[in-house]
């Protein structure tokens, strides 16, 4: 087999393959930051806990996300790519002077209830 007469055709498969493997981590990058941009769950400006720190959700980027974290260096800039975003412990602050009642508390409230009492 002669591989001169199909220089060209070999080039371009070769040329193809390189610019496809170069193109994957770009690509896979991309897809989960658009999942994660559609996320209802998460948007820019919500505060999270990112591996337990308190951060801020700067900007969802199509390959990077930007997370604002407040740390014992000050507030930083962690720039994450989004390849590696489902593996994160990733937690929605929702309200954190939310807690659960004790059960004395519960049992308050509904002894307030039951005796008409405002539930203050």
């Amino acid at each position: 087999m002669n591989f001169e007469e199909y220089y060209v055709e070999i080039s371009v498969l070769v040329a193809s393959v390189i610019s496809g493997l170069a193109l994957k981590d770009y690509a896979v990058s991309f897809i989960k930051g658009f999942k994660f941009k559609l996320n209802a769950q998460f948007k820019e400006g919500d505060k999270v806990l990112l591996e337990g720190e308190q951060a801020l959700i700067i900007k969802i980027g199509m390959t990077t996300t930007v997370f604002g974290v407040y740390g014992r260096d000050g507030y930083t800039w962690r720039y994450i790519s989004n390849n590696r975003i489902e593996v994160l412990k990733l937690e929605k602050i929702v309200d954190k002077d939310l807690h659960a009642d004790s059960a004395y508390e519960k049992a308050q409230k509904l002894k307030n209830i039951l005796e008409g009492k405002d539930n203050d």
